[in-house]
């Protein structure tokens, strides 16, 4: 989903890349949804062996019917029109991130082991802003973020961490830089 949403000079390799014999073993599973903005169309492909895509291709009609011959035709023009506009936008994520990365790193008890280099997310360790506000969990830090800074974030938990939040900066940089300064806010005064 995020193969061509990679920034500041790093690469997507898949696993198919890497060897013949591995590539005869691995099922691609990828879609349009991120790298071509189109979440409301739930459209993807697989590429794997024939006999594979055979077996896929015979639950998936049952399963669902087939897609809508617009979505496929939707799906077909984003992937062989011109790719200038989906290189627009992952440059506006890339500058997104490289603005916001070092804001979230300021916020007390955020840590980030390491800056992301693709998708749209953040996903810092925030155990210590917790435990420095008072708080229990996640969930209970996410939602006084919510009620008393208005700023949205995704408990960990949700994706079998904890001990986290998930940060996106699929919104403008105003409003991200707008978050930011209200989160150091929100963490500092409950501190």
């Amino acid at each position: 989903m995020y193969s061509k949403l990679v920034y500041n000079g790093n690469k997507f390799v898949s696993l198919m890349e890497l060897s013949p014999s591995i590539r005869q073993n691995t099922i691609l599973v990828n879609g349009f949804s991120k790298a071509y903005a189109m979440t409301g169309w739930r459209i993807g492909y697989v590429v794997a062996e024939e006999g594979i895509i055979k077996k896929i291709g015979a639950v998936i009609g049952h399963e669902t019917s087939n897609l809508a011959a617009v979505s496929q035709y939707a799906a077909l023009a984003a992937v062989t029109g011109d790719q200038a506009c989906t290189e627009e936008m992952r440059q506006a994520y890339e500058k997104r991130l490289n603005d916001i990365y070092p804001l979230v790193c300021e916020i007390p008890g955020f840590e980030l082991k390491n800056k992301p280099e693709g998708a749209f997310y953040m996903f810092p360790n925030v155990k210590k802003a917790v435990s420095l506000c008072g708080f229990e969990t996640t969930e209970e830090f996410a939602d006084k973020l919510l009620e008393e800074a208005h700023v949205a974030v995704v408990p960990g938990s949700a994706f079998g961490m904890s001990e986290h939040v998930r940060l996106s900066y699929a919104t403008s940089l105003e409003d991200l830089k707008k978050a930011m300064s209200r989160m150091k806010e929100f963490v500092e005064k409950h501190m």
